[in-house]
């Protein structure tokens, strides 16, 4: 947020969709009932949402049984619930099932599609954008990941599941920041955005801001949407870096009140 918002004044929403996904936003420290402080209310502060923690309880979402089994066997049952609805790693949880059901691949060996994470997403945005004649290009990263020979229907049936898989979590991903927008009334500006599947899949943003439309409000019929994303690749260092130099001009003009604040 802070290293877009450095070059770009309609940032008002630092992001990350990959392996985690969280938000970050500006509020008014008046807004904040757990700080004490003697700043004036309107006094903007960087709030990190750390969203990809919520429901940890799983009271409020709908998971599915993949869900319930991708938080069992992670290395933190019970924590990130939230991001781990967004993982490509459902796609080998429902895959292996089949398999283990004799639904899919039939007779192959399965060895490597049972290692966690063994399927990345780059596997799965190839898969489900794949063009080529007969699918050719899955079918050969399915054989040299997995070590399976694909059928012509089993190829169909991967791309159509990685596309389910990848609207639910680019619909997941909106969700945190309507949050933000309908909390702080956040008509337009651009949404600063790290991570593998912001930055890399091709048909994220075009689900995601349709997504986010839906739970807005926008017009059918606008030209372009009030709210996008913007790449922001190595926003952590930069964005550092600027507040670290903020932090030092604010020294050596004498603010350490606001400083010791921070």
């Amino acid at each position: 947020m802070i290293a877009s918002a450095y070059n770009d004044p309609e940032t008002v929403i630092g992001a990350i969709f990959g392996t985690g996904c969280n938000g970050a936003y500006m509020e008014n420290v008046g807004s904040i009932s757990k700080l004490k402080t003697d700043l004036p209310p309107e006094t903007p502060m960087a709030i990190n949402c750390e969203y990809g923690a919520f429901d940890n309880a799983h009271n409020v979402l709908p998971l599915t049984k993949y869900d319930h089994k991708i938080d069992k066997e992670s290395p933190k049952p019970g924590e990130q619930a939230f991001e781990k609805m967004s993982a490509g790693e459902i796609y080998r949880q429902v895959v292996l099932e089949l398999y283990d059901r004799d639904i899919l691949f039939k007779g192959q060996d399965a060895t490597k599609l049972r290692a966690p994470y063994v399927l990345d997403t780059g596997f799965l945005s190839a898969l489900e954008n794949d063009t080529s004649i007969a699918m050719s290009t899955t079918r050969k990263s399915f054989k040299t990941v997995l070590g399976f020979e694909a059928s012509a229907e089993e190829l169909i049936f991967s791309q159509r599941l990685a596309e389910a898989i990848a609207v639910r979590g680019a619909r997941l991903c909106t969700c945190g920041i309507a949050a933000i927008c309908r909390k702080k009334g956040i008509k337009s500006g651009h949404v600063a955005a790290d991570g593998s599947v912001a930055n890399k899949h091709p048909t994220f943003k075009q689900r995601w801001a349709k997504a986010l439309g839906e739970v807005l409000g926008w017009d059918e019929d606008r030209e372009g949407d009030p709210i996008t994303i913007t790449s922001a690749e190595d926003g952590s260092g930069v964005g550092a870096a600027v507040i670290s130099a903020m932090t030092l001009k604010r020294a050596q003009d004498g603010d350490m009140a606001g400083i010791k604040e921070s």
